[in-house]
């Protein structure tokens, strides 16, 4: 019996290639399923897809490790942070300052779910970026409808498919004073418009397409609507820093630009009634914004309970303290100490580097811009210990890392 092994080799390379596209759809699915679709409950339990995907997607990687055993550097990050959690519980638990309990191995778990992702980087193709894109086209427009019929006052279809029946923001998206898109809370859901807007504003960066423009001017709006004041104020110092730093054109019609843009801004919020928002500036200049009081507060809180154990910190010591903490920068101080504070900025300091590095893409664009967004956000909201954001960024860092290795296989194939 002669064997065809021409027709073999295509047969293999038509599976694997199937084998790719399956792992890039459910590696992109799984990520963007945080923002796009709503948590799920398991027995009393709710979690996102991203969390109940992570096992398969492991499993997956395993398999692949077989035949090529290597790792990208990137999923080194949630093992870190992962370690970081464990090692502070268990000084928190040793030393008194909580009992042991599950909780706060969840915490720890919550950062571990994205290494199966980031593994997943070394067995996934350039070319799966258009997937990438594809997907994150389809979720734009699944978010972008949930936050017009929110905005519009149709809310009931979407009331309690992304909200808790509990949830204390209900009310204000009743209301119509602040929507929440497919975020827990406002706050969140203006991040989730933010990013759809960075996004399509880093295409409009790299092709000059006007459509895309529309589309972030479109999320721009949303974010308006969710009235989240850091949400706005981290966008704006994130595109304006791209748009000073790297943005072709002359620096003084790029300031011009910016001062025009931030007026129309200030514009916007008197024109469309946003009174939450420059109330609460107003307040917070005479000292008596609530919100900001208590975050204060929180942070005050957070500086003492720091000086307690410096070095791992207290730990989520969930049975013990309070587990709202506002800034994500008094929450990393106080539960992981020095040791976390040094962990969570070698992240934002590798991904910036990726993203300077991948400028020539809307990629790197996006990271740079999103990155730079969340280093602000963090100062009153959580990025990377809240359920739902720390899938943007990790989205971000796979596609930053694949776009880099196309960079590399074009100059490649031009020198040869």
């Amino acid at each position: 019996m002669k064997i065809d092994y021409k027709n073999h080799s295509l047969i293999k390379a038509k599976l694997t290639k199937e084998a790719g596209i399956f792992s890039a759809i459910l590696v992109i699915f799984g990520l963007l399923s945080a923002i796009a679709l709503p948590s799920v409950s398991l027995g009393g339990f709710s979690a996102y897809l991203v969390t109940l995907l992570s096992p398969a997607i492991f499993l997956l990687a395993l398999l692949l490790l077989i035949k090529k055993p290597l790792a990208h550097r990137s999923c080194l990050l949630p093992l870190a942070l992962f370690a970081m959690v464990c090692v502070s519980a268990l000084v928190s638990w040793i030393s008194g300052f909580s009992s042991a309990n599950k909780r706060d191995i969840i915490e720890a778990i919550k950062y571990l779910q994205f290494f199966p992702y980031l593994l997943m980087v070394t067995f996934l193709e350039p070319n799966s970026l258009k997937l990438f894109h594809r997907i994150i086209v389809a979720s734009s427009i699944l978010v972008a409808l949930v936050g017009l019929t929110q905005a519009s006052g149709f809310y009931d279809a979407t009331l309690y498919v992304y909200l808790d029946a509990n949830s204390a923001h209900i009310d204000s998206l009743v209301s119509g004073s602040r929507i929440t898109l497919t975020g827990s809370d406002p706050n969140i859901g203006g991040v989730i418009a933010c990013f759809f807007g960075i996004y399509f504003f880093s295409l409009y960066a790299a092709y000059k397409k006007y459509r895309y423009m529309f589309v972030f001017f479109l999320f721009f709006y949303l974010c308006f609507l969710s009235q989240s004041r850091t949400a706005l104020i981290a966008l704006i110092f994130g595109m304006g820093a791209y748009y000073l730093l790297f943005f072709k054109g002359f620096f003084i019609l790029k300031s011009a630009t910016l001062a025009f843009a931030f007026s129309l801004v200030i514009f916007l919020v008197f024109y469309l009634d946003l009174s939450y928002i420059y109330i609460g500036i107003q307040t917070a200049l005479e000292g008596n914004n609530n919100s900001l009081n208590i975050r204060f507060e929180n942070t005050f809180l957070a500086i003492e309970r720091f000086m307690k154990s410096p070095i791992f910190g207290v730990g989520p010591a969930k049975s013990a303290l309070d587990t709202t903490i506002d800034s994500e920068y008094a929450l990393i101080i106080q539960r992981y100490g020095l040791i976390g504070g040094l962990i969570f900025s070698t992240y934002i300091v590798y991904l910036l580097r990726l993203s300077v590095r991948n400028l020539r893409s809307h990629w790197g664009i996006s990271l740079f811009i999103f990155t730079l967004m969340s280093s602000l956000v963090m100062i009153t909201n959580n990025i990377f210990s809240g359920y739902q954001l720390m899938s943007l960024v990790v989205l971000l860092n796979i596609a930053c890392v694949l776009s880099e290795r196309k960079q590399e296989s074009l100059k490649q194939e031009n020198v040869f």
